[in-house]
């Protein structure tokens, strides 16, 4: 349960100092507490310290994903990301966050037909050297969003064929509401 830095007071309270009512600043200063709350109670965050998966050469998911969050007061949701990975092999390796309004898809498993690339790309990689820990770091503002809608976000990567791709040391997906 949250700490209250104000009382919650009704918008129409008859609260005034020497004629001069005040219960527009504690309505300002209520919205300003639920502004700075929302990024603490309103997210999602996954990790994942081992996962493979067996490259295809096509975006693949991870299956390693968020529980569902909404946006609340703004259509836009903040991530942050950092992902250590490595290959196999010799090859490359990109790493991606997707947005779903799904469930995750499965390890190995394409991304859902209406499920998008966050920032529209990869953010980390290539990883070109076999067994070599690489990492990339991602914060975005994710907007455009239905405040009606619970989304989902996961890891993906795209890889050589046939290498292994592996998400390692404690990789982060967090999702916060501004």
């Amino acid at each position: 349960m949250s700490v209250q830095l104000l009382d919650n007071m009704p918008a129409d309270t008859p609260f005034d100092s020497k004629g001069v009512p005040f219960f527009g600043w504690i309505r300002w200063l209520q919205s300003l507490v639920d502004l700075i709350n929302r990024v603490v109670l309103n997210r999602v965050s996954t990790s994942t310290n081992a996962t493979a998966i067996v490259c295809n050469g096509a975006v693949q998911s991870s299956g390693i994903g968020t529980g569902q969050i909404t946006p609340k007061r703004y259509a836009e949701l903040w991530l942050n990301v950092r992902a250590t990975f490595n290959l196999s092999g010799a090859g490359t390796l990109y790493v991606f966050v997707y947005r779903t309004l799904g469930a995750i898809p499965a390890n190995g498993a394409a991304p859902g037909g209406g499920d998008v690339a966050v920032a529209g790309d990869s953010f980390a990689g290539p990883a070109t050297v076999a067994a070599q820990n690489m990492s990339g770091a991602m914060s975005w503002i994710d907007s455009g969003l239905d405040k009606t809608k619970p989304y989902r976000y996961y890891f993906a990567v795209r890889g050589t064929n046939a290498l292994t791709a592996n998400l390692v040391n404690n990789s982060q997906l967090q999702v916060s509401e501004l």
